[in-house]
């Protein structure tokens, strides 16, 4: 599913716009196990990332932008999270030693941490005051679930985001183009995902994470693996 059901199939790349996509061209990561498409190489810089729970994990932004706007994937690696609620978890319980406590003080938030990562993700986009959001739902991308959101900015500027879990890592997915601008089709349409051989994957069912087992590696990938340097689109 690639965005038809909120983007405007008539626009054709960007539309008007679609002079300044000439400089556009696919972009692989394989040590955060995704694709896109950049107009240019994108900036890369190094984050931490507050989770909905307090824990802090490390990430990466990778950015550009153009005379339309703004573009952004933003990766942030959860694979390390269980361990830092095992841990908290562990020093609470210390903490309270022979007193004891009662049974919710220090319950261990690990699997709904990772169940509710992209809805938070997607409450960040949506919450700063003015921001109104004008659609929001459930999608999918290569059989991979998702979020899918837009929102109207206080200056008119309008953000367009995909947030999707893939193998133990969080992907926010974002463009923010200028008043009036045709819609970001280009960059929105084309986010994939990467395995460790650097080869896409798409799956036969619907892959989710943060219910049942948490398990890596990822399932095996179905249909189609195309190697790294093949164009996807």
């Amino acid at each position: 599913m690639r965005l038809i059901a909120c983007m405007s199939t008539a626009v054709i790349l960007f539309g008007p716009g679609a002079a300044f996509a000439q400089d556009w061209a696919p972009f692989f990561n394989v040590e955060d196990g995704f694709s896109a498409t950049f107009p240019g190489q994108p900036k890369v810089a190094t984050i931490t990332y507050a989770t909905e729970y307090r824990m802090t994990l490390p990430g990466r932004v990778y950015s550009a932008e153009d005379a339309l706007g703004r573009y952004s994937t933003t990766v942030v690696d959860y694979r390390g999270i269980q361990k830092l609620h095992d841990d908290a978890s562990a020093k609470c319980r210390a903490a309270k030693g022979a007193n004891g406590t009662d049974g919710d003080a220090c319950q261990n938030d690990f699997r709904v941490e990772v169940a509710g990562a992209m809805d938070f993700a997607a409450w960040n986009v949506m919450k700063p005051e003015g921001t109104k959001t004008t659609h929001y739902m459930w999608y999918f991308n290569e059989m991979v679930a998702g979020r899918l959101l837009q929102v109207t900015n206080p200056d008119q500027s309008r953000t367009f985001a995909v947030i999707h879990q893939h193998a133990g890592r969080l992907y926010i997915h974002k463009a923010t183009v200028k008043p009036r601008m045709p819609e970001p089709v280009l960059f929105m349409q084309n986010i994939g995902f990467l395995n460790e051989a650097g080869k896409s994957v798409r799956y036969r069912e619907f892959y989710t994470e943060g219910y049942g087992e948490w398990k890596f590696p990822s399932p095996p990938p179905a249909r189609t693996e195309r190697d790294l340097n093949t164009s996807i689109y």
